[in-house]
């Protein structure tokens, strides 16, 4: 009779076991939930910067497009671009 007794104790006990670990820690638990939730935020928080960064870079695209002195802008800082009537000059600093 105590054999069976625990028998009937220690059965639902195992189950309920088994479900809690699987309910918390298996693949589809809440912590692989929680760790998801996690990886989404800093994606989100990733393409978000990315987003910013590629509207910068849109806008500069159209401003190259419509004007003619932002291209030799960016090639005098870019590329050292001197014009034709332009002279350079370069000053090498003593303090070595």
């Amino acid at each position: 009779m105590a054999l069976k007794w625990i028998l009937s104790l220690s059965v639902p006990m195992l189950l309920i076991l088994v479900l809690q670990y699987r309910f918390w820690w298996d693949d589809t638990g809440v912590a692989a939930s929680w760790q998801l939730q996690h990886q989404m935020t800093e994606l989100e928080q990733d393409i978000a910067a990315q987003q910013v960064r590629n509207d910068w870079l849109r806008a500069e695209v159209d401003d190259l497009h419509r004007s003619d002195e932002l291209i030799e802008e960016k090639a005098r800082e870019d590329l050292g671009f001197i014009g034709k009537d332009e002279s350079f000059y370069l000053i090498l600093d003593k303090t070595q």
